[in-house]
């Protein structure tokens, strides 16, 4: 498959989802397909979980304090599961691509899922050899610190949208004790953190969208492992 690729710094979440409905249109008509990527604001977002069940309002109301004491935004995420964290140290790759044409299959979003996440890991293992995907309520990939790589997507007129995050390096409003889209007692690791120079972060971070472009031109397995 041929990708394009787009890179944004320092947006909100909210113009991150403009782009890549301005975007899907203009990839539809000839089927083409694009990676967005973007370091963002930061921001907690909400999952489905949150919007449709009752039961979680007490968890929401406890998010919305958090976010306000620290100055940060709320928003709606189009994705399911619980809140998680965005914003600088962190790249956001949403994944725009006809689902049958990336998987083979007009139905295969737990094949797309998979093979986003074996792109991705090609690249994590550079930085963290012993990185795993999980599945279930865990699914994203981990290293043996804590969660790396979270992944999400939506599925919309027989596109892929959404995708991952993969967290790089910390910054001083990451995750702010928020556990990775909600889970209870996890924590949030990032690839560079402890494993390559302090000096390398910046370089580093900028090579990542390459690296992983790169890998999904090549392909991947559509098998989680």
């Amino acid at each position: 498959m041929k990708w394009q690729v787009m890179i944004e710094r320092n947006i909100s979440f909210e113009r991150l989802l403009e782009i890549q409905e301005e975007q899907l249109q203009l990839l539809k008509p000839n089927q083409e397909s694009m990676l967005l990527f973007a370091e963002l604001k930061p921001t907690i977002t909400l999952g489905s979980r949150q919007v449709h069940e009752r039961a979680q309002f007490e968890r929401l109301e406890a998010v919305k304090m958090l976010a306000k004491e620290k100055q940060i935004e709320v928003i709606h995420g189009e994705r399911g599961g619980n809140e998680t964290w965005h914003g600088p140290g962190q790249w956001v790759g949403f994944v725009i691509t006809p689902l049958e044409k990336f998987t083979g299959d007009s139905k295969g979003v737990r094949k797309a899922v998979c093979g986003i996440l074996a792109n991705v890991k090609s690249v994590v293992k550079e930085y963290v050899p012993d990185a795993v995907t999980e599945e279930g309520d865990r699914m994203g990939i981990w290293s043996t610190r804590g969660k790396v790589v979270s992944v999400g997507i939506k599925i919309k007129g027989g596109y892929i949208t959404s995708g991952f995050a993969l967290n790089c390096y910390p910054h001083e409003k990451s995750f702010m004790g928020i556990n990775p889209c909600g889970i209870e007692g996890a924590s949030a690791d990032f690839i560079f953190a402890g494993r390559i120079p302090n000096e390398k972060w910046n370089s580093e971070f900028e090579s990542i969208p390459q690296k992983i472009f790169m890998k999904f031109e090549e392909g991947a397995s559509l098998v989680c492992v």
